[in-house]
């Protein structure tokens, strides 16, 4: 037999294991509410103040022996042990509440709601629905239910430890809190979808939040989209890389491998300097500290390399780019100014932020039962992650630095490209005014062939212009997108290099850098290389 075919083996019958188990997996109903029945007296109460309840998260999370032993142990036990909540009186609750519209994500069903002052919450179900992105045909199979019980492997109150550990290490948060929606008359049409559910309960993160100190006290908290929209329409726009590198180390930390677009927002600061800057806010914690690679049947799914961003918590954080990969696309526009000595001292920081009494205290927030339980293995494998982040940080930092991006804007800019010798390479970008007067400078870094092997420019729209300094032949590649607008290429060296590209159009742009540069003329450029409306293509937005 071929070896091509003899490879396949394993995975062949791997897939075949999968599918005489799923044919044995039961079917079972799945509601986010844990109390799908009304009590009969439901509509006769008026007043929940200093109520509780006790109830598990998810009952159903608990099955048999045999399951269990194929699919997991995974946090079945924090799932299905009860707790004592604290009953939701919407009527006094932050003054009373008013509910709003239903929201959510692709799992997670959640309801706004707002105080008298027009302040908002939002209250999102600790369990989830995962079957919801399937299509109904699809939602009532087995693979749908595998997929529920794949809920189990998050730690259902994982989201009430990070806000101590958030503050510590400097960084914005929301402060979720757990509680139970009753069966409330008050919920009007909301009621049958929100009624006797345990949720997360949280200020909102957007709009106005001047009186939130865990969001800086910003006038605006704004979307990705909105920030990436401005970002990249305007140089008087900046993200602050620091504080976001603070963020992505944290989740590093915590194994949050669900950092994708959406579930980031932007608080607009005060500007300094003409200069609006945005700080990141994470939300979404629902996949940290995540436990799923503990029996044979996730273990097939790991072999055949499923969703491999999945990544279940260890000691040892593993495969970087896999854990980062839903962030990668933010990480690469944002860090792109830090260098490797900014990692180090921000990952000095963290770690020194990150003290042993505010992990354990942390962890406290958890109900005393779940602790009890889940707590210890834990912080004991997050000290080891906090011991090491450095080294995690260096090893990050390596892998985005093969590929350095450098995004300009719809505004003017002048890019300057030295080639300080053979193995270093140092970029300048400036504010021009459309007379190409420089106004500031916007980002400097010099970049080493040790570690990066590609540098990508961006002009995006405006009147760009690039020059090209020093006459070496630089190791790294350099590429320049030049875009939408009426761009200038210069060079004061007339020696030729095989690794630096201008890639723009025939339509009004001028050049002048000789043979230093290999010139690709296209005139059908991809939007997402050619203006800030284009660019926003690279991201997962919603």
């Amino acid at each position: 037999m071929p070896l091509l075919q003899i490879q396949y083996i394993p995975k062949v019958v791997s897939l075949l294991i999968i599918l005489l188990v799923m044919a044995g997996c039961q079917r079972y109903p799945h509601s986010v509410r844990q109390v799908a029945q009304a009590p009969a007296d439901a509509a006769l109460v008026t007043n929940y103040t200093d109520s509780t309840i006790t109830l598990p998260a998810g009952a159903h999370y608990k099955r048999g022996a045999l399951h269990t032993l194929l699919y997991g142990r995974h946090y079945r036990n924090a799932w299905y042990t009860p707790v004592n909540i604290r009953v939701l009186d919407i009527s006094t609750a932050h003054g009373g509440l008013q509910p709003l519209k239903m929201g959510g994500s692709r799992q997670t069903v959640s309801l706004r709601m707002q105080t008298k002052d027009s302040t908002e919450y939002v209250l999102r179900s600790i369990d989830k629905e995962p079957a919801g992105a399937l299509s109904p045909r699809w939602q009532k199979s087995y693979v749908a239910n595998i997929a529920r019980d794949a809920t189990s492997a998050t730690l259902p109150y994982a989201a009430l430890v990070l806000p101590g550990m958030a503050a510590a290490v400097g960084i914005y948060h929301t402060d979720p809190e757990l509680v139970y929606i009753p069966h409330d008359p008050q919920l009007g049409e909301y009621l049958d979808e929100m009624g006797g559910t345990i949720v997360l309960m949280e200020r909102r993160p957007d709009g106005k939040q001047k009186d939130n100190p865990r969001m800086g006290n910003a006038e605006k908290v704004k979307s990705t989209r909105s920030m990436l929209t401005e970002r990249l329409s305007d140089n008087d726009t900046k993200i602050d890389a620091r504080n976001y590198l603070r963020a992505r180390l944290f989740d590093m930390l915590i194994g949050d491998w669900s950092r994708h677009e959406d579930n980031w927002r932007w608080a607009e600061l005060e500007p300094t300097d003409d200069a609006y800057t945005y700080r990141p806010v994470p939300r979404d914690r629902d996949n940290v500290f995540y436990k799923l690679h503990d029996a044979p049947i996730p273990w097939l799914t790991h072999i055949l390399k499923f969703k491999p961003h999945f990544r279940t918590y260890r000691k040892r954080v593993g495969n970087l780019e896999k854990l980062n990969y839903n962030a990668r696309h933010l990480d690469a526009l944002i860090l792109s100014e830090l260098s490797q000595q900014d990692w180090i001292e921000i990952a000095d920081s963290v770690k020194t932020a990150l003290a042993d009494q505010v992990i354990e205290s942390s962890f406290r927030k958890m109900p005393d039962t779940i602790y009890s339980l889940t707590a210890e293995p834990i912080i004991e494998k997050l000290k080891v992650r906090r011991d090491n982040v450095k080294e995690i940080a260096k090893d990050y930092y390596s892998i985005l630095a093969k590929d350095a991006l450098i995004v300009g804007s719809d505004k003017h800019e002048r890019f300057i490209v030295k080639v300080l010798n053979k193995n270093e390479v140092q970029v300048q970008v400036y504010k021009t005014n459309k007379d190409e007067e420089v106004k500031r400078l916007l980002f400097e870094r010099t970049f080493n062939a040790r570690q990066t092997k590609n540098i990508i420019l961006y002009g995006l729209d405006g009147k760009d212009h690039f020059v090209l300094e020093g006459d070496a032949d630089p190791e790294i590649t350099i590429s320049i997108w030049g875009g939408e607008g009426e761009d200038t290429y210069t060079a004061e060296s007339k020696k030729k290099s095989n690794r630096i590209f201008i890639n723009d159009s025939t339509y009004g742009n001028n050049y002048k850098a000789g043979d230093r540069a290999r010139v690709k003329h296209n005139d059908n450029l991809r939007a997402k290389d050619f203006t800030g409306a284009g660019f926003l293509l690279h991201f997962y937005l919603d």
